[in-house]
């Protein structure tokens, strides 16, 4: 009886997969030249891991004399498979964003708008930049700006 061997092929799609993964990671927190090409990377990672994981599979399963790894084999494939998809969905309903060629650019001047404050009092931007304030240092003391903040709930 001859000794069962690693399958290699095996241990480089799990090796893989992981930075597979990783590489999407950066585009949520960070903001650099060329990040564009990540998601295309992963993509192209992914394609190799799951084309190592079938050698691995037809080794385990075809050799099982020689190659050892079907229990392993197929958890690694299942994982692959299964962050391959969420790449793949991430990566398509990223680009179904909406445009917002409509929303004003920096430095511009909002649309006229009216919402309600946390009381519920209905409050318009042209009221707070007409109403004045105290210790303005601009002669009128009205304000320059307006800052918004939108919550995303209330509790």
């Amino acid at each position: 009886m001859t000794e069962q061997r690693r399958n290699k092929a095996l241990l480089w799609a799990w090796i893989i997969t992981l930075p597979a993964f990783l590489l999407n990671l950066p585009l949520f927190f960070f903001q650099f030249p060329g990040q564009q090409l990540l998601p295309w990377l992963a993509l192209a990672a992914y394609v190799a891991a799951l084309a190592l994981c079938v050698i691995a599979l037809r080794r385990a399963f075809g050799q099982p004399q020689v190659y050892r790894g079907k229990i392993s084999g197929s958890i690694v494939t299942v994982i692959a498979c299964l962050l391959f998809a969420l790449t793949v969905f991430g990566f398509f309903s990223a680009r179904k964003m909406p445009e917002t060629t409509q929303a004003p650019q920096p430095g511009q001047k909002a649309p006229a708008f009216t919402l309600a404050d946390t009381t519920g009092t209905q409050v318009s931007l042209a009221s707070l930049l007409d109403t004045p304030l105290a210790n303005s240092p601009r002669p009128d003391g009205k304000p320059k700006a307006v800052l918004a903040i939108f919550y995303r709930g209330y509790w």
